[in-house]
């Protein structure tokens, strides 16, 4: 076993660039009776058909809208059940994208692997699209980014490649803010996935297998253990804590995991496209002075992306301090999906609209 865990953590390791409560009641589900459009639209830089999900509030509001961003296994429906819903009210207009590769926006025919440029493209388009997809009266609205695991190395890149390529606008001219929670670092997962080796064989194996092998979309516990926090567990007076996802939930989350994993990063070439391959000696980008307000949020009970790599994600942002929130990988599903949220709200508030 030891030996078929080396093969695959070279795989792994050169692949993984891998509220108020009030109104809610703490951790519960927000009211989720939102206008929701679930449609694909037609990227205009590559006529990629690409799902986008949107919701705007009832009320006219002068607020930017966020787009959500997902990680790797996931599409855009993990924002819609909670943090949509939760933001709409806030009166924030929503945008939730679904990478190249998922169910939502197919790569095509028989392709099974994706690039990174191939994702920073897509991005452009969404960006692009903006106006088309919530209304004329955004076309001047910086939006803010709200980037999940694998999506937040893809807003790296993006950032990192516009720079390179020299021109156009600066961060700050795009978005009025950008936030990654439980990204995968700028130099991609490989060492955090080495420092999961040395820590535990269990967990490497099981995070290894669960990813190159696509185990989570089968094996309900590596499931639960990479994305939810773990099995149920008998509490002491005897009642069951599923960390607010179901064995029903699990199930259906896997249905969709399967969907939206059919053709994954193309980590070789990742490996060759590191942001982290241009920052400066404190691991900062190079653009970090033209960015706009930036959030780096950390997941205390997240067994993928650890501390370390949320430390050096935060770094390349040029944040003092990461925010490590009570919760699992998947903030935005689990019972605990308040507490991002609520960060992120506060965040948005202060440091964004400067309230």
């Amino acid at each position: 076993r030891f030996v078929f865990l080396l093969v695959l953590l070279s795989s792994w390791s050169s692949s993984t660039a891998f509220a108020a409560a009030a109104l809610f009641g703490k951790n519960k589900a927000p009211n989720n009776k939102m206008q929701v459009n679930d449609r694909q639209i037609t990227l205009p830089n590559n006529d990629i058909h690409a799902q986008v999900i949107s919701s705007i509030p009832s009320k006219k509001t002068d607020k930017p809208p966020i787009i959500f961003l997902h990680g790797s296994f996931h599409g855009a429906w993990c924002w819609q059940e909670k943090y949509m819903p939760y933001f709409v009210q806030e009166g924030f207009p929503c945008v939730a994208f679904s990478w190249r590769g998922t169910g939502g926006t197919p790569a095509g025919d028989g392709v099974k692997k994706v690039s990174i440029l191939d994702h920073c493209q897509d991005l452009q388009g969404l960006l692009d699209s903006i106006p088309s997809i919530l209304g004329k009266e955004y076309q001047e609205r910086r939006p803010i980014l709200v980037a999940h695991s694998m999506g937040g190395i893809n807003v790296m890149k993006y950032l990192d490649e516009r720079y390179e390529n020299g021109g156009g606008k600066r961060p700050n001219e795009i978005f009025s803010g950008i936030a990654s929670m439980c990204s995968v670092p700028p130099s991609g997962n490989g060492k955090s996935t080495m420092r999961t080796l040395r820590r535990s064989l269990k967990d490497a194996y099981r995070i290894t297998v669960g990813f190159v092998l696509k185990k989570v979309n089968t094996d309900a516990s590596i499931c639960r253990q990479c994305f939810f926090g773990g099995e149920p567990k008998v509490l002491d007076d005897s009642t069951i804590d599923d960390y607010g996802v179901s064995d029903e939930d699990v199930a259906r989350y896997q249905t969709f995991f399967e969907r939206d994993s059919k053709a994954t990063l193309d980590v070789s070439d990742l490996s060759r496209r590191l942001p982290s391959k241009h920052v400066d000696k404190e691991g900062r980008a190079p653009f970090v002075a033209d960015l706009p307000p930036c959030l780096v949020v950390g997941a205390k009970d997240d067994f993928i992306v650890d501390e370390v790599a949320v430390q050096e994600t935060a770094r390349y942002y040029g944040v003092d301090e990461p925010i490590f929130v009570d919760s699992p990988h998947d903030v935005m599903l689990t019972r605990k999906w308040q507490n991002a949220a609520d960060v992120l709200k506060t965040w948005i508030e202060e440091q964004v609209l400067g309230k």
